[in-house]
């Protein structure tokens, strides 16, 4: 049976996370209180970093019982008094439980706050800096190590450009995205994007009692979050209704993601349907409203679903059509983007141990990455990406195979990689920057330092090391640099340097639209060039950030996003 810790070891977790990163330096002070619409809450203050942070703020009702697979429903109850606010929420349901130590329950639509202190004195607002989380909508939450905003915030500061971080949970795999006739006749379809919406509107609604500009507001992921801020931003039809004003995308895209439709959903709904005794009730999805928890749990884990798992579908509401029609016909949100990835996306996606020949490569490409490839595609395919170690991934790691991942290993993951990844980038921004909207386009290209490894450089001396070169500059990379955490980011003066660098030009961003600013390396809009331009983000060490044009594997990229939509994208 699952349940979430108590009360009591939720605040004790939530002492832990803190004194990890608090080092008390001021004067003690009263932990802060705001009003919002419904009531009070009192937050934690944070004297190392002299900020104030609320956790685990309800934007929404709990979605169990009756609101189980509903679009989620606004808060219909105030109170006297205040209500702490003082640890994080529960994760959404999901099949990774080990990763949620806050709790995991469907009572989990929930926003977390942090803010500079001291704004009860000031009159400006300050931007919002909302970060949606990734996991493959499987799996994840706002309350990993990973997506700490404290020292976000505090080189928000430091800077003179300060911000509100803000990040959120929603539902994920069959609780977010189940799909089927059922669900499409009711209208409760693509309910994990109808959450983020409705924590944007709670957003709007209260944000300004915690001194943050409901004008000014940045929606920002990465991997699935990634994709949720593309789906946000064609999501009915380019609709924002004033929710957010500027995105940023790390890795992944509404291009990335699939959108099977019933098709594919339909069984799996009527199997869930039948192992938990509902396919003799009338109203089978009010049924599956009736089913205990615990019960029902282990039937929507996304890990034994065949294929990608649950994402959002072409519903005609939410997503009125495929990702890659809405972008082409102009039917997204007009507001400035960051997009990027990082260079070797593709050794995250990439099977392991199995891609050996030829005919493994060929198998694997007809029957493993969801377009259902023509032959003569494939045969295209393997042209355009020649067994040739140098031209694969990781990049810049020679004739190396690591042929114990397979002696194709670097091929298959240089497909994957744009496939997934690169190819729907550059499709984006394209189309970002062909309706006007100032688009600015990275590629993330320094191999990140981990805590558990043997140090081999930069400095021989440190704790921890570079993470393996089979990797190379993998999916997440980026993550520690932009959240700008010394203790993930690690001890490395240049590493550090270059998180001051992207952290800086992300805070800048969230406050005009533009990500240049005195003493960071210039970042051109990616149209200033016909073939696009890339800003490379790397240490000085590597040779520093500099400007590249949009043309690496070129016509492999062009080719896979002539294929997209046989994944339904």
């Amino acid at each position: 049976m699952l349940m979430a810790p108590s009360k009591i070891l939720k605040n004790l977790l939530a002492a832990v996370l803190y004194r990890e990163v608090v080092a008390v330096t001021a004067l003690p002070r009263a932990n802060p209180v705001v009003s919002v619409l419904n009531g009070s809450y009192e937050g934690l203050y944070l004297p190392g970093f002299n900020q104030e942070a609320f956790l685990g703020v309800p934007y929404a009702q709990d979605t169990g019982g009756w609101n189980r697979f509903r679009i989620p429903q606004s808060l219909d109850e105030t109170w006297y008094g205040t209500r702490d606010a003082k640890t994080y929420g529960d994760a959404c349901p999901d099949y990774r439980p080990r990763n949620d130590a806050y709790g995991m329950s469907e009572n989990c639509l929930s926003i977390n706050i942090v803010r500079p202190a001291g704004l009860e004195n000031n009159t400006a607002r300050l931007p919002v800096m909302l970060w949606i989380h990734g996991g493959g909508y499987q799996y994840g939450s706002s309350g990993l190590p990973a997506y700490n905003l404290t020292y976000l915030v505090q080189k928000s500061v430091e800077i003179g450009l300060p911000v509100i971080g803000a990040s959120i949970n929603y539902r994920k795999g069959g609780w977010g995205n189940l799909y089927s006739i059922e669900i499409q006749g009711s209208g409760n379809t693509n309910l994990a994007v109808r959450d983020m919406r409705k924590a944007l509107a709670w957003v709007q609604e209260n944000i300004e009692s915690f001194g943050g500009d409901a004008s000014s507001v940045t929606i920002w992921g990465q991997s699935a979050g990634s994709f949720a801020v593309g789906q946000l931003l064609i999501s009915y039809g380019g609709k924002t209704d004033g929710l957010f004003h500027r995105s940023i995308q790390q890795s992944g895209s509404a291009t990335t993601a699939w959108c099977n439709g019933s098709d594919w959903y339909q069984p799996i709904y009527n199997n869930i349907v039948n192992q938990v005794n509902c396919n003799l009730a009338p109203d089978t999805l009010e049924c599956l409203r009736t089913v205990d928890y615990e019960t029902l749990y282990p039937f929507l884990n996304s890990s034994a679903v065949p294929g990608p798992g649950f994402y959002p579908t072409v519903d005609g509401d939410v997503l009125p059509n495929y990702p890659s029609e809405l972008l082409r016909a102009g039917r997204f949100a007009r507001v400035p983007h960051i997009y990027g990835i990082t260079t070797d996306e593709g050794t995250d996606n990439a099977p392991v141990g199995v891609i050996n020949t030829d005919t493994d490569l060929r198998k694997y490409l007809l029957h493993g990455v969801g377009f259902d490839f023509p032959s003569t595609t494939v045969d295209h395919i393997l042209e355009l990406y020649p067994d040739d170690p140098a031209q694969g991934i990781p990049a810049d790691t020679g004739a190396e195979r690591f042929a114990d991942l397979g002696w194709q290993y670097k091929r298959i993951a240089a497909i994957v990689g744009d496939i997934f990844y690169h190819a729907p980038r550059r499709y984006d921004v394209r189309k970002y920057t062909s309706w006007g909207n100032p688009t600015y386009s990275y590629r993330f290209n320094t191999r990140p330092w981990r805590e558990n490894t043997t140090s081999t450089a930069p400095d021989s001396n440190a704790t921890g090391g570079l993470a393996p070169a089979s990797e190379g500059v993998a999916h997440f990379s980026e993550v520690a640099f932009v959240f700008a955490n010394p203790t993930t980011v690690g001890p490395w003066p240049a590493y550090r340097r270059l998180s001051d660098q992207l952290s800086s030009q992300w805070i800048r961003f969230a406050h005009t639209g533009n990500p240049n600013g005195p003493g960071l390396p210039k970042w051109p809009r990616y149209d200033e060039k016909e073939v696009g331009l890339n800003l490379v983000l790397q240490t000085e060490t590597q040779g520093g950030t500099y400007v590249e044009e949009d043309t690496y594997r070129l016509a492999g990229r062009e080719y896979l996003t002539h294929w997209a939509r046989r994944r339904h994208v």
